[in-house]
């Protein structure tokens, strides 16, 4: 071929190898994007009129570690409000409300336990709306690994001091539990619930020791008597007196009971 030397015939040589190697790289299709793992949603439902048979051990077990006569530390905390609700928030708090605002009026006591105790602190609420009245005790324990508070609360049709003076016996358990759904146990009226007195009778022996070791037939109504009228009360939500001290300061035997 005119022209065409030795030496093109080498570079020829020399570059054929490489472009028959780079042919097929380059026709062939790049992997398709790997799809996003999906989120799973789990979906856990409460049967609190009959709970399972593990949970109502396990609710048994946290019962028993938190039944011993309370012995408090010297700090305490009262406080009392008035907070007004719509007819929408009352509906959803469960509360009979009529038309307009429905004014509830609140008094909460929490007292503290010393650094050794099962439990960090415990807080008993009560709330007066119209024409009920609820209580409620929550103890927070100090090593929340399993669980984090025991909730036991109860409701009744009539005043403040019905509730207190009569001694309710409780009307649901919660057990909240670390990183696992809770566990409730609630009173439900056409279902037999006669295996279940047990732990009603304990919640209610735990409910009983924490009202008097709180002087709560006390404290509660002497807060109440504080507070304006449903009608005089204005406004969204007024801020509730809050009162704290030491045993030292002569306040605790007053105001949130002796320490037992």
């Amino acid at each position: 071929m005119p022209g065409f030397t030795l030496r093109d015939a080498l570079r020829v040589c020399v570059l054929l190898p490489g472009l028959l190697a780079a042919a097929p790289a380059q026709q062939t299709p790049s992997p398709a994007p790997a799809e996003a793992p999906q989120t799973q949603i789990q979906v856990n439902f409460l049967n609190p009129c009959r709970p399972a048979p593990a949970d109502l051990e396990e609710m048994g077990r946290a019962l028993a570690g938190v039944k011993q006569t309370p012995k408090f530390s010297s700090d305490f905390e009262i406080s009392r409000g008035l907070t007004t609700l719509t007819e929408a928030e009352a509906r959803a708090a469960g509360v009979a409300a009529a038309s307009g605002a429905t004014p509830s009026a609140w008094v909460r006591i929490r007292r503290e336990f010393p650094d050794k105790a099962p439990l960090t602190d415990v807080q008993y609420s009560l709330s007066v709306d119209t024409g009920s009245a609820s209580e409620s005790l929550a103890l927070h324990l100090r090593d929340s690994r399993e669980v984090l508070q025991i909730l036991i609360s109860d409701a009744v049709k009539g005043s403040a001091a019905q509730l207190v003076n009569a001694d309710t016996p409780p009307e649901r358990i919660r057990i909240e539990r670390f990183g696992k759904s809770s566990i409730v146990l609630a009173r439900c009226g056409g279902i037999d619930q006669s295996a279940y007195e047990p732990l009603f009778q304990t919640a209610g022996e735990i409910l009983a020791k924490y009202r008097a070791a709180m002087a709560v037939k006390t404290v509660v109504p002497a807060e109440l008597a504080h507070l304006p009228a449903a009608k005089e009360s204005g406004g969204k939500q007024s801020s509730g007196k809050q009162s704290k001290g030491k045993a030292s300061s002569g306040k605790e035997s007053n105001a949130a009971g002796a320490n037992h």
